[in-house]
C-alpha cells in the first residue's frame, strides 16, 4: 500500500523514539490507538476526529503490516509508522509525520504515554494464523499484548479488521479468525464488564469488483468505518465512565481564577456540573419526512434522515425559539423545526429501517432536542449519508438527545 504524503505539520518532526507527552487537561481522558495499515488509510484521520469530538486527548500510530509480532519483538526491522500528532481539539486532527522506525512493544507505549484507554485496531495481517488449527502462539502474543496494555490501569478494546473481498478472503476462514479472536478478549471483556471488540465487518464490507487490493478499504468506506468505530468506543468509554469505573478528576479551581470555558468537543466526558449542549423539551407533530428510497442500496452501514415537525404550542416556548434562532412571527401558525434521525442501521444484518424512521405522518410526539451544530457529533455526522429533501437549507437542524439511542429496531 502505497501511503500518502503527510499534510502540512505545524510541529517540529516527532522523533522516531517514544517520548513522554504531557497531558492536554488533567481532566481529559487519554486514548492511545496503535493501528496497523488500515490506520494509514482516511479510516483512522475519521476515527481520530470522532473520539476528539468526544471530548478526549488521543494519541495514535499506524504501523505498516502491524501484528501482534511486532508489539512482542519477534520484529525489529524498521517499518513505515504514521505518527499522528496528539490531538485534543478537533483543529488539531488529521496531522502526522511517517517515519522508519523499529517497532514498539506496548509495554513501552503504556510506559511513555500512560493512556486510560488503549485502542488495539489489528487483524488483517494475522488472520491466517487466527483462522488456523495452531493458534497458541498468536494467542500468546494477543495475552502478553492485553496484559501489557492494561498494566497501568487502562481500559482495553480491539478493533478488528473490515470484511476482506471475498476472492481475497474466504468468509468462512474471516469468521473463524474473528471466533478466535473474540475467544482472547474473554478476560479482558470479564474484567472490564463489556464486549471490547469492534467487529468491523458490518461496518466495512469490501463488496466484490471494489478496486485495490480487497484488504483495505476505497477512502468513503474507510471514513464511514472510521466513524462507526469511533461512535463504538465513545459508547464503551461513556457506559465505564457512567458506572464509575473510568473516570479522572478535574484539577482544583484556584479560588482568584474563574473556571475556564469548556468546548463543546469535550461534553461528553467532563464532569456531571458542566452542562450537556442546550436542549429544550416540547411536543412535536411530524409533518414531513425525507425519502432515503430503498436502503439495501446504501454504500455505507448508516444513513440520516432529515424530518420536518410542526412545533406545538409555541407560545410556552418562546424564549426556546429565541435562544434557537427560530422564527417567531407566529402569525403564519406554528413553526416549522427540522430534525435529524438516525434512520438505517446495519447491527451485522445488512442495513435496516429505525424504529425512529417508522414514525407517522400527523402524530404527534415529545422531544427533547439540541441543535446539531452543537452536538459533540457533528462534525463526524457530516461524513456520512444524510438526506434532506427540504429546501430550507439556512434553517437550523436539530437532533434528539437521546440520538445514540435512534438505532434500534
Amino acid at each position: 500500500m502505497a501511503a500518502s504524503a503527510p499534510p502540512p505539520s505545524t510541529s517540529p518532526l516527532i522523533p522516531a523514539t517514544l517520548s513522554p507527552v504531557a497531558r492536554n487537561r488533567p481532566d481529559q481522558l487519554r486514548i492511545f490507538i496503535l493501528g496497523d495499515s488500515q490506520s494509514l488509510l482516511p479510516f483512522g484521520t475519521e476515527l481520530q476526529k470522532t473520539l476528539v469530538a468526544g471530548g478526549h486527548e488521543v494519541l495514535f500510530h499506524g504501523v505498516k503490516n502491524g501484528t501482534p509480532y511486532y508489539w512482542q519483538g519477534k520484529w525489529t526491522s524498521p517499518v513505515l509508522t504514521r505518527l499522528y500528532e496528539p490531538a485534543a481539539v478537533p483543529e488539531a486532527c488529521g496531522r502526522w509525520n511517517e517515519v522508519s522506525m523499529e517497532p514498539k512493544s506496548i509495554a513501552d507505549y503504556v510506559a511513555s504515554y500512560d493512556p486510560d484507554v488503549f485502542v488495539i485496531q489489528a487483524g488483517t495481517n494475522f488472520e491466517e494464523d487466527l483462522a488456523s488449527d495452531y493458534t497458541a502462539g498468536i494467542l500468546g502474543l494477543i495475552d502478553t499484548s492485553l496484559r501489557e496494555a492494561g498494566s497501568r490501569g487502562a481500559k482495553i478494546l480491539w478493533i478488528g479488521p473490515p470484511d476482506a473481498r471475498d476472492d481475497k478472503k474466504d468468509p468462512t476462514s474471516q469468521e473463524r479468525a474473528v471466533t478466535t479472536l473474540r475467544a482472547a478478549l474473554t478476560a479482558t471483556a470479564a474484567s472490564q464488564g463489556s464486549d471490547p471488540f469492534f467487529d468491523s465487518r458490518p461496518a466495512c464490507p469490501i463488496p466484490e469488483g471494489t478496486p485495490g487490493d480487497g484488504e483495505h478499504p476505497a477512502d468513503e468506506a474507510g471514513k464511514a468505518w472510521g466513524l462507526a468505530a469511533g461512535i463504538w468506543v465513545l459508547e464503551q468509554v461513556r457506559r465505564w465512565q457512567q458506572g464509575g469505573t473510568l473516570e479522572r478528576s478535574p484539577p482544583p479551581i484556584p479560588t482568584s481564577a474563574k473556571p475556564a470555558t469548556t468546548s463543546i468537543t469535550n461534553r461528553l466526558q467532563t464532569p456531571s456540573d458542566i452542562s450537556p449542549p442546550r436542549s429544550f423539551e416540547a411536543e412535536f407533530e411530524l409533518i414531513a419526512k425525507s425519502d432515503p428510497g430503498d436502503i439495501t442500496t446504501l454504500p455505507y452501514t448508516d444513513a440520516f434522515s432529515v424530518f420536518r415537525y410542526r412545533l406545538r404550542q409555541p407560545t410556552l416556548h418562546l424564549p426556546q425559539l429565541l435562544d434557537f434562532g427560530l422564527p417567531v412571527d407566529l402569525s403564519n401558525g406554528e413553526p416549522s423545526i427540522y430534525v435529524l434521525h438516525w434512520a438505517a442501521h446495519n447491527d451485522g444484518n445488512g442495513p435496516r429501517a429505525t424504529k425512529v424512521s417508522s414514525r407517522q405522518i400527523g402524530e404527534s410526539y415529545s422531544m427533547r432536542l439540541c441543535l446539531l451544530s452543537e452536538h459533540p457529533l457533528n462534525e463526524p455526522l457530516k461524513t456520512m449519508t444524510q438526506f434532506n429533501d427540504f429546501d430550507d437549507f439556512l434553517a437550523p437542524v436539530f437532533v434528539a438527545s437521546n440520538f445514540l439511542e435512534e438505532r434500534s429496531f
